[in-house]
């Protein structure tokens, strides 16, 4: 048999034996109750089962983030476009801070002088403005509170 042939053959046994142990194997993992990673295929994910009934939405004031404008328990979410040498925004943050933010409300404090881009992407021009936005961070309302009353309920109100 020359050499070609006896290589081919080689390969097509080879093929053969491969794909044989390689179903065998998988019907005995699917069969082999006492792997520990193995779930279940009925079983859907525990999220599709549990829309979070422990979600908890107490009022808040905190640090912008993404995850935090994307948290699904929060129904308000408002920007808080803050500068820490702005007497306005301090102002602003004594009053949120002094005050009482609604359950299902979050006012999230973003660095005027660093977030450029988020600055840009809503159309801010001045720190401290409010603007209210969706869960996917879209902007809703805006609104410049610079001059303006300095309490959570001026916020809510002007950023409806």
């Amino acid at each position: 048999m020359p050499v070609s042939t006896r290589i081919l053959a080689l390969l097509t046994i080879l093929c053969a034996v491969t794909v044989g142990c390689g179903s065998a194997e998988t019907a005995d993992d699917s069969a082999s109750p006492t792997t520990s990673a193995s779930v279940p295929p009925t079983s859907p994910p525990p999220a599709a089962n549990d829309p979070s009934p422990s979600c908890e939405a107490t009022g808040r004031y905190t640090d912008y983030s993404e995850a935090a404008v994307a948290d699904e328990c929060y129904t308000d979410t408002i920007l808080f476009f803050h500068a820490p040498w702005c007497p306005e925004c301090r102002g602003f943050e004594e009053a949120i801070k002094g005050g009482d933010v609604p359950e299902g409300a979050q006012i999230l404090k973003v660095d005027y002088d660093s977030a450029t881009d988020l600055r840009k992407q809503h159309g801010v021009t001045i720190q401290s403005t409010f603007v209210r936005v969706d869960p996917a961070g879209e902007t809703v309302k805006l609104w410049s509170g610079y001059g303006q009353d300095k309490s959570v309920g001026a916020i809510l109100e002007n950023t409806q």
